[in-house]
């Protein structure tokens, strides 16, 4: 059962991954210049990436055994991302 819930932990954190990286894709250019523009916004996103990073540490830490909790957090985490990245634009205009 453990085992279950783990490769299902996995799959529903690939699909979010590859669903919020889809929405966001950008050639990276336009990335960096609204976030060099807007230096909260940019420490707030780069606190973003340092946290997704630690709960994937915490993840690998835990055996992934984490009831679907941690890789709820880092789909909020990078739909937050997409956010900051969104108000650096609109910000920008």
């Amino acid at each position: 059962m453990k085992q279950r819930q783990m490769a299902l932990v996995a799959a529903t954190a690939l699909a979010l991954s590859l669903v919020s990286g889809c929405a966001v894709a950008d050639d990276g250019y336009a990335y960096g210049y609204y976030m060099s523009r807007h230096p909260n916004i940019e420490a707030a996103d780069f606190n973003a990436q340092q946290a997704i990073g630690r709960m994937r540490a915490a993840q690998r830490a835990n055996g992934y055994d984490m009831g679907g909790h941690a890789g709820r957090a880092i789909a909020l985490m990078q739909e937050a991302r997409a956010e900051m990245q969104a108000s650096a634009e609109m910000a920008t205009r």
